[in-house]
Protein backbone atom coordinates (compact mmCIF):
# COMPACT_ATOMS: atom_id res chain seq x y z
CA UNK A 1 0.00 0.00 0.00
CA UNK A 2 1.35 3.66 -1.10
CA UNK A 3 2.52 5.85 1.73
CA UNK A 4 0.18 9.30 2.09
CA UNK A 5 2.42 12.16 1.04
CA UNK A 6 2.58 13.40 4.41
CA UNK A 7 4.96 10.18 5.35
CA UNK A 8 7.42 10.70 2.70
CA UNK A 9 10.80 12.73 3.50
CA UNK A 10 10.60 14.48 -0.08
CA UNK A 11 7.56 16.41 0.71
CA UNK A 12 9.30 17.48 3.85
CA UNK A 13 12.11 18.62 2.00
CA UNK A 14 10.21 20.22 -0.55
CA UNK A 15 8.14 22.25 2.23
CA UNK A 16 11.69 23.16 4.27
CA UNK A 17 12.68 24.30 1.03
CA UNK A 18 10.04 26.74 0.64
CA UNK A 19 10.34 27.84 3.79
CA UNK A 20 13.79 28.62 4.23
CA UNK A 21 13.99 30.43 0.12
CA UNK A 22 10.71 32.56 1.98
CA UNK A 23 12.68 33.61 5.03
CA UNK A 24 15.79 34.18 2.43
CA UNK A 25 13.34 36.56 0.30
CA UNK A 26 12.21 38.82 2.73
CA UNK A 27 15.21 40.75 3.86
CA UNK A 28 16.55 41.18 0.42
CA UNK A 29 13.30 42.19 -1.18
CA UNK A 30 11.12 44.18 1.69
CA UNK A 31 12.87 46.42 3.29
CA UNK A 32 10.06 47.94 6.30
CA UNK A 33 10.81 45.96 9.63
CA UNK A 34 6.80 45.32 10.19
CA UNK A 35 6.07 43.95 6.61
CA UNK A 36 9.23 41.18 7.32
CA UNK A 37 8.16 40.42 10.77
CA UNK A 38 4.66 39.89 9.55
CA UNK A 39 5.61 37.68 6.60
CA UNK A 40 7.85 35.76 8.52
CA UNK A 41 5.31 35.17 11.82
CA UNK A 42 1.93 34.36 9.47
CA UNK A 43 4.25 32.14 7.23
CA UNK A 44 5.49 30.16 10.46
CA UNK A 45 2.20 30.06 12.08
CA UNK A 46 0.57 28.67 8.81
CA UNK A 47 2.99 25.90 8.25
CA UNK A 48 2.81 25.08 12.11
CA UNK A 49 -0.80 24.83 12.04
CA UNK A 50 -1.22 22.91 8.74
CA UNK A 51 1.73 19.97 9.72
CA UNK A 52 -0.96 17.18 10.03
CA UNK A 53 -2.92 18.37 7.17
CA UNK A 54 -4.12 15.26 5.30
CA UNK A 55 -5.79 17.02 2.32
CA UNK A 56 -4.31 16.63 -0.64
CA UNK A 57 -5.88 19.94 -2.24
CA UNK A 58 -5.63 21.87 0.92
CA UNK A 59 -1.92 21.37 1.27
CA UNK A 60 -1.55 21.94 -2.78
CA UNK A 61 -3.61 25.36 -2.42
CA UNK A 62 -0.82 26.40 0.32
CA UNK A 63 2.44 25.89 -1.12
CA UNK A 64 0.99 27.53 -4.48
CA UNK A 65 0.00 30.59 -2.13
CA UNK A 66 4.11 30.16 -1.17
CA UNK A 67 5.75 30.08 -4.48
CA UNK A 68 3.25 33.22 -5.38
CA UNK A 69 4.64 34.84 -2.10
CA UNK A 70 8.10 34.01 -3.34
CA UNK A 71 7.01 35.83 -6.98
CA UNK A 72 5.81 38.81 -5.31
CA UNK A 73 8.77 39.47 -3.42
CA UNK A 74 11.00 39.61 -6.12
CA UNK A 75 8.97 42.08 -7.87
CA UNK A 76 8.90 43.92 -4.74
CA UNK A 77 4.99 44.06 -4.82
CA UNK A 78 4.38 44.65 -1.25
CA UNK A 79 0.89 45.54 -1.43
CA UNK A 80 -0.31 42.19 -3.09
CA UNK A 81 1.86 40.79 -0.18
CA UNK A 82 0.00 42.61 2.42
CA UNK A 83 -3.19 41.66 0.60
CA UNK A 84 -2.11 37.56 -0.01
CA UNK A 85 -1.19 38.21 4.15
CA UNK A 86 -4.03 38.91 5.07
CA UNK A 87 -6.18 36.46 3.58
CA UNK A 88 -4.23 34.08 6.09
CA UNK A 89 -4.45 36.36 8.97
CA UNK A 90 -8.15 36.61 9.42
CA UNK A 91 -9.23 35.43 12.58
CA UNK A 92 -11.26 31.97 12.09
CA UNK A 93 -14.40 30.88 14.36
CA UNK A 94 -14.05 29.92 18.13
CA UNK A 95 -15.03 26.49 17.71
CA UNK A 96 -12.07 26.37 15.07
CA UNK A 97 -9.25 27.32 16.67
CA UNK A 98 -6.57 25.25 18.10
CA UNK A 99 -5.21 25.96 21.70
CA UNK A 100 -2.17 24.25 20.90
CA UNK A 101 -0.47 27.21 19.65
CA UNK A 102 -1.05 30.67 20.53
CA UNK A 103 -1.43 33.18 17.69
CA UNK A 104 -0.43 36.38 19.75
CA UNK A 105 2.66 38.31 18.59
CA UNK A 106 4.19 40.86 19.63
CA UNK A 107 4.17 43.61 16.63
CA UNK A 108 7.26 46.06 15.71
CA UNK A 109 6.46 49.71 15.96
CA UNK A 110 5.76 50.86 12.73
CA UNK A 111 8.06 52.27 10.85
CA UNK A 112 8.16 55.99 9.17
CA UNK A 113 7.52 56.12 5.57
CA UNK A 114 10.64 58.30 4.89
CA UNK A 115 12.45 55.33 6.87
CA UNK A 116 11.16 52.58 4.28
CA UNK A 117 11.72 54.78 1.73
CA UNK A 118 15.15 55.44 2.34
CA UNK A 119 16.02 52.04 2.81
CA UNK A 120 14.50 51.09 -0.55
CA UNK A 121 16.91 53.29 -2.25
CA UNK A 122 20.01 52.59 -0.23
CA UNK A 123 19.12 48.93 -1.54
CA UNK A 124 19.04 49.58 -4.78
CA UNK A 125 22.27 51.83 -4.72
CA UNK A 126 24.22 49.02 -2.94
CA UNK A 127 22.97 46.22 -5.70
CA UNK A 128 23.79 48.68 -8.53
CA UNK A 129 27.13 49.03 -7.07
CA UNK A 130 27.99 45.22 -6.22
CA UNK A 131 26.92 44.85 -10.48
CA UNK A 132 29.60 47.30 -11.37
CA UNK A 133 32.33 45.22 -8.94
CA UNK A 134 32.55 48.76 -6.64
CA UNK A 135 31.30 46.99 -3.39
CA UNK A 136 32.22 43.85 -2.08
CA UNK A 137 29.14 41.24 -1.79
CA UNK A 138 29.39 41.27 2.21
CA UNK A 139 29.00 44.86 3.44
CA UNK A 140 28.67 45.60 7.19
CA UNK A 141 25.91 47.66 8.42
CA UNK A 142 28.01 50.36 9.92
CA UNK A 143 29.33 51.04 6.63
CA UNK A 144 25.98 51.06 5.31
CA UNK A 145 24.24 53.27 7.35
CA UNK A 146 27.39 56.08 8.14
CA UNK A 147 28.95 55.61 4.56
CA UNK A 148 26.67 54.44 2.03
CA UNK A 149 23.42 56.13 2.93
CA UNK A 150 24.52 59.72 2.80
CA UNK A 151 25.81 59.05 -0.95
CA UNK A 152 22.25 56.82 -2.34
CA UNK A 153 20.85 59.78 -0.73
CA UNK A 154 22.88 62.39 -2.78
CA UNK A 155 23.12 60.82 -5.52
CA UNK A 156 19.24 59.81 -5.63
CA UNK A 157 18.13 63.86 -5.09
CA UNK A 158 20.79 64.42 -7.25
CA UNK A 159 18.72 62.18 -10.53
CA UNK A 160 15.88 64.54 -9.31
CA UNK A 161 17.29 67.69 -8.99
CA UNK A 162 18.30 66.87 -12.82
CA UNK A 163 14.83 66.39 -13.44
CA UNK A 164 13.88 69.22 -12.24
CA UNK A 165 16.28 71.56 -14.37
CA UNK A 166 14.85 69.78 -17.13
CA UNK A 167 10.90 70.24 -16.51
CA UNK A 168 11.88 73.96 -15.56
CA UNK A 169 14.38 74.42 -19.07
CA UNK A 170 10.82 73.55 -21.01
CA UNK A 171 8.90 76.75 -19.38
CA UNK A 172 5.61 76.85 -17.75
CA UNK A 173 3.55 73.30 -18.17
CA UNK A 174 1.04 73.40 -20.29
CA UNK A 175 -2.44 73.70 -19.95
CA UNK A 176 -5.18 72.01 -21.57
CA UNK A 177 -8.64 71.13 -22.38
CA UNK A 178 -9.34 67.38 -21.84
CA UNK A 179 -13.00 65.88 -22.12
CA UNK A 180 -14.28 62.59 -20.74
CA UNK A 181 -17.61 60.69 -22.55
CA UNK A 182 -21.07 60.66 -20.68
CA UNK A 183 -23.17 58.58 -23.21
CA UNK A 184 -23.48 60.84 -26.24
CA UNK A 185 -21.85 64.08 -24.51
CA UNK A 186 -18.45 65.20 -23.67
CA UNK A 187 -17.99 66.84 -20.28
CA UNK A 188 -14.92 69.21 -20.53
CA UNK A 189 -12.82 70.62 -18.15
CA UNK A 190 -9.17 72.06 -17.97
CA UNK A 191 -6.40 69.89 -17.02
CA UNK A 192 -2.81 71.55 -15.51
CA UNK A 193 -0.24 71.30 -12.74
CA UNK A 194 -2.78 72.50 -10.23
CA UNK A 195 -5.53 70.17 -10.59
CA UNK A 196 -4.26 66.53 -12.03
CA UNK A 197 -4.37 63.76 -10.24
CA UNK A 198 -5.37 63.94 -6.41
CA UNK A 199 -6.11 67.76 -7.11
CA UNK A 200 -8.81 67.60 -9.19
CA UNK A 201 -11.84 69.03 -8.02
CA UNK A 202 -14.31 66.77 -5.83
CA UNK A 203 -17.62 68.65 -7.66
CA UNK A 204 -16.06 67.56 -11.13
CA UNK A 205 -15.33 63.91 -10.12
CA UNK A 206 -18.95 63.91 -8.75
CA UNK A 207 -20.14 65.32 -11.94
CA UNK A 208 -18.51 63.23 -13.66
CA UNK A 209 -19.58 59.93 -11.84
CA UNK A 210 -23.42 61.04 -11.95
CA UNK A 211 -23.34 62.26 -15.87
CA UNK A 212 -21.73 58.75 -16.96
CA UNK A 213 -24.58 56.78 -14.48
CA UNK A 214 -27.37 58.77 -16.48
CA UNK A 215 -25.52 58.08 -19.80
CA UNK A 216 -25.56 54.47 -19.27
CA UNK A 217 -28.92 54.41 -18.62
CA UNK A 218 -29.86 56.24 -21.24
CA UNK A 219 -28.37 53.41 -23.98
CA UNK A 220 -29.53 51.04 -21.54
CA UNK A 221 -33.20 52.32 -22.39
CA UNK A 222 -32.10 52.47 -25.76
CA UNK A 223 -30.95 49.09 -25.92
CA UNK A 224 -34.14 47.85 -24.22
CA UNK A 225 -36.35 49.74 -26.75
CA UNK A 226 -34.25 47.79 -29.55
CA UNK A 227 -35.29 44.26 -27.60
CA UNK A 228 -38.32 44.71 -27.11
CA UNK A 229 -39.38 45.90 -30.79
CA UNK A 230 -38.73 42.09 -31.83
CA UNK A 231 -41.32 40.92 -30.06
CA UNK A 232 -43.42 44.12 -31.33
CA UNK A 233 -42.56 43.46 -35.01
CA UNK A 234 -43.99 39.74 -34.77
CA UNK A 235 -47.08 40.87 -33.12
CA UNK A 236 -47.80 43.55 -35.57
CA UNK A 237 -47.00 41.05 -38.47
CA UNK A 238 -49.57 38.65 -36.75
CA UNK A 239 -52.19 41.17 -36.77
CA UNK A 240 -51.21 42.56 -40.17
CA UNK A 241 -51.84 38.86 -41.35
CA UNK A 242 -55.05 38.42 -39.66
CA UNK A 243 -56.69 41.70 -40.53
CA UNK A 244 -55.33 41.48 -44.70
CA UNK A 245 -54.18 38.16 -44.92
CA UNK A 246 -50.99 39.24 -46.23
CA UNK A 247 -47.10 39.08 -44.24
CA UNK A 248 -45.14 42.26 -43.42
CA UNK A 249 -41.61 42.07 -45.73
CA UNK A 250 -38.57 43.55 -44.21
CA UNK A 251 -37.33 43.63 -40.82
CA UNK A 252 -37.98 45.29 -36.73
CA UNK A 253 -35.23 47.99 -37.44
CA UNK A 254 -36.91 49.57 -40.65
CA UNK A 255 -40.04 50.93 -38.80
CA UNK A 256 -37.65 52.23 -35.79
CA UNK A 257 -37.09 55.92 -36.11
CA UNK A 258 -36.43 58.67 -34.13
CA UNK A 259 -38.15 61.14 -37.03
CA UNK A 260 -40.93 60.14 -39.88
CA UNK A 261 -38.79 59.91 -42.45
CA UNK A 262 -40.00 55.83 -42.88
CA UNK A 263 -43.62 56.94 -42.54
CA UNK A 264 -45.04 56.13 -46.18
CA UNK A 265 -42.71 53.78 -47.55
CA UNK A 266 -44.14 50.19 -48.41
CA UNK A 267 -42.91 47.09 -46.90
CA UNK A 268 -45.88 44.72 -47.36
CA UNK A 269 -48.27 43.21 -49.71
CA UNK A 270 -50.91 46.08 -49.72
CA UNK A 271 -51.01 49.16 -47.60
CA UNK A 272 -48.36 51.59 -46.82
CA UNK A 273 -45.80 51.57 -42.92
CA UNK A 274 -48.32 53.73 -41.01
CA UNK A 275 -50.82 50.48 -41.18
CA UNK A 276 -53.39 50.19 -38.28
CA UNK A 277 -50.97 47.46 -36.30
CA UNK A 278 -48.42 49.17 -37.12
CA UNK A 279 -48.92 52.24 -35.11
CA UNK A 280 -50.12 50.52 -32.34
CA UNK A 281 -47.24 48.49 -31.98
CA UNK A 282 -44.15 50.61 -33.03
CA UNK A 283 -45.34 54.47 -32.19
CA UNK A 284 -44.93 53.79 -28.34
CA UNK A 285 -41.16 53.06 -29.08
CA UNK A 286 -40.35 55.18 -31.39
CA UNK A 287 -41.55 57.63 -29.08
CA UNK A 288 -39.57 56.52 -26.27
CA UNK A 289 -36.11 56.33 -28.77
CA UNK A 290 -37.27 60.06 -29.67
CA UNK A 291 -37.39 61.18 -26.21
CA UNK A 292 -34.65 59.42 -25.47
CA UNK A 293 -32.13 60.69 -28.02
CA UNK A 294 -33.41 64.25 -27.12
CA UNK A 295 -32.38 64.18 -23.77
CA UNK A 296 -28.78 62.59 -25.47
CA UNK A 297 -28.60 65.79 -27.79
CA UNK A 298 -29.83 68.38 -25.08
CA UNK A 299 -27.14 67.08 -22.56
CA UNK A 300 -24.60 67.25 -25.44
CA UNK A 301 -25.74 70.60 -26.19
CA UNK A 302 -25.12 71.95 -22.63
CA UNK A 303 -21.97 70.81 -22.44
CA UNK A 304 -20.70 71.72 -25.21
CA UNK A 305 -22.14 75.44 -24.59
CA UNK A 306 -20.62 74.83 -21.42
CA UNK A 307 -17.31 74.36 -22.95
CA UNK A 308 -17.32 77.55 -25.04
CA UNK A 309 -18.66 79.80 -22.27
CA UNK A 310 -17.02 78.85 -19.47
CA UNK A 311 -14.29 76.22 -19.88
CA UNK A 312 -12.55 77.88 -22.94
CA UNK A 313 -12.51 81.79 -21.29
CA UNK A 314 -12.50 82.09 -17.49
CA UNK A 315 -11.38 78.53 -16.57
CA UNK A 316 -8.36 77.87 -19.19
CA UNK A 317 -7.31 81.97 -18.27
CA UNK A 318 -7.69 81.54 -14.39
CA UNK A 319 -5.44 78.21 -14.64
CA UNK A 320 -2.93 79.65 -17.02
CA UNK A 321 -2.13 82.57 -15.27
CA UNK A 322 -2.05 80.19 -11.99
CA UNK A 323 0.13 77.79 -13.48
CA UNK A 324 2.43 80.49 -14.54
CA UNK A 325 2.19 82.35 -11.33
CA UNK A 326 3.61 78.67 -9.86
CA UNK A 327 6.20 78.41 -12.63
CA UNK A 328 7.59 81.86 -12.01
CA UNK A 329 8.11 81.16 -8.13
CA UNK A 330 9.67 77.47 -8.89
CA UNK A 331 11.99 78.94 -11.00
CA UNK A 332 12.93 81.61 -8.40
CA UNK A 333 13.26 79.25 -5.99
CA UNK A 334 15.76 76.69 -7.70
CA UNK A 335 17.69 80.05 -8.51
CA UNK A 336 18.20 80.99 -5.38
CA UNK A 337 18.90 77.52 -4.22
CA UNK A 338 21.49 77.13 -7.01
CA UNK A 339 23.60 80.04 -5.98
CA UNK A 340 23.21 79.84 -2.35
CA UNK A 341 23.67 76.38 -1.16
CA UNK A 342 24.06 74.06 -4.76
CA UNK A 343 27.97 74.90 -4.27
CA UNK A 344 28.14 74.38 -0.70
CA UNK A 345 26.50 70.67 -0.41
CA UNK A 346 28.09 68.08 0.82
CA UNK A 347 26.46 64.46 1.43
CA UNK A 348 27.72 63.89 5.03
CA UNK A 349 26.82 66.86 7.02
CA UNK A 350 23.50 67.77 8.52
CA UNK A 351 21.99 70.93 6.93
CA UNK A 352 23.98 70.92 4.31
CA UNK A 353 23.41 67.54 2.27
CA UNK A 354 21.80 68.13 -1.02
CA UNK A 355 18.29 66.27 0.83
CA UNK A 356 17.97 68.83 3.56
CA UNK A 357 18.57 71.36 1.30
CA UNK A 358 16.03 70.52 -1.45
CA UNK A 359 13.45 70.32 0.91
CA UNK A 360 14.38 73.61 2.84
CA UNK A 361 13.35 74.86 -0.96
CA UNK A 362 9.86 72.52 -0.90
CA UNK A 363 11.38 70.92 -3.88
Amino acid sequence: MPLHFSQLPSHRTYVLHWYRYTLRNVPKNVHSVHLQSRIKSITKITLFKHRHDKSSWSVYRLLRDMKTLNGLLLKSKTEKVWKLLTTYSQKTPRSRRKTSISTVTSEPPIQEPEVVRNAKILHDYILEKKRNYSLPNVVSDEYKSELLMPLALHEHFLAKLHRIEYKLALGPPKVSVNYTAAGKARIWFVRSALNRGVRQSKALGRLIRAEKRNGQKNLDYWDNCRSVSVWAWHEAAWEHLMETGTMLKGNPEQFLSTTNKNRGRDYGGTGPVDAKAIREWFDPINESLKRLNSQSIDKANYFEGYKHKSVLQSQRQYFTKKTEVMYLNRRRRYTRMLKEHLPYVTPFFKNQNLPDVMKSYKF
